[in-house]
């Protein structure tokens, strides 16, 4: 939760490029759906209820939080992150690199 206000502002920096999707790994949709109301999180947050037993963390091979992928424009994974602060020099590469 702590990296919540720069991701939201490399949201509001590289919205136009870039799309942020979190994955929950949380048990109660509930909880997830107050926290996403209380911080002011604009990007869509797949929440399942259901844990790192879920779809989406089981696909994305989910370990912990912040676990960050940088997908390229074809959907490829190109980086894995642990943290935010690392997270702009590695968009910037990526929207470098030309679409295949």
């Amino acid at each position: 939760m702590e990296e919540v206000p720069l991701l939201k502002e490399l949201h509001q920096k590289y919205e136009k490029d870039v799309a942020i999707v979190g994955i929950s790994i949380d048990t109660s949709v509930e909880q997830v759906d107050a926290v996403v109301k209380d911080k002011g999180i604009t990007w869509p947050i797949l929440a399942d209820g259901k844990g790192f037993d879920g779809p989406n963390p089981t696909t994305y091979h989910v370990q912990g939080t912040p676990d960050l992928f940088v997908l390229d424009r074809s959907g490829r994974i190109v980086a894995k992150l642990l943290s935010a602060k690392q997270l702009e020099a590695t968009l910037l590469d990526a929207l470098a690199r030309p679409t295949r």
